[in-house]
Parts: C-alpha cells; sequence; structure tokens
C-alpha cells in the first residue's frame, strides 16, 4: 500500500494579520477568525471569501473544508 501518508490535521483559528500559504499554492492574508472559521483575502488576486474549518498541516501550509461567500476586493469600493 504506497501512497502519501498525511495525517488529517485538526481544526486551527488562523491568526489576524498572518500570511498563509494553501495546499494548492496561494498565499492568502486572514481579516477575521473565529471557531475554525476566517475570512482571507488571496494577497495576489484579491478574492475575499470565508473559509470554513480551517485545518494546518505539519508543513505550516493550510487547508478549508469550503468556502462561501466570494468576491473581488474591489467590489468593497463599490459597496
Amino acid at each position: 500500500m504506497g501512497g502519501l501518508n498525511v495525517k488529517y490535521p485538526e481544526l486551527f483559528n488562523p491568526v489576524i494579520g498572518e500570511t498563509y500559504t494553501n495546499r494548492g499554492g496561494g498565499t492568502f492574508r486572514c481579516l477575521w477568525s473565529s471557531d475554525a472559521d476566517a475570512d482571507f483575502i488571496n494577497t495576489k488576486s484579491g478574492w475575499k471569501f470565508q473559509a470554513h474549518g480551517c485545518r494546518l498541516y505539519d508543513d505550516g501550509t493550510i487547508e478549508w473544508d469550503y468556502s462561501t461567500g466570494g468576491y473581488f476586493a474591489e467590489e468593497d469600493k463599490q459597496l
């Protein structure tokens, strides 16, 4: 039985103001967090969203179970 032996991480609360690398390669700055949910902004594209079920791997990368409410930050100026 080959394959990767990666332990599925526990939930965690991202630190507001910290930048994290997603396992898919993007970088995201935390804007708010509570109970393993967090608002992030993609540092390259400006895409903002709420991540639910944030998880931190041993190598420092993160993932989340799903996200909602995504939009480009430029839309903030139009609200």
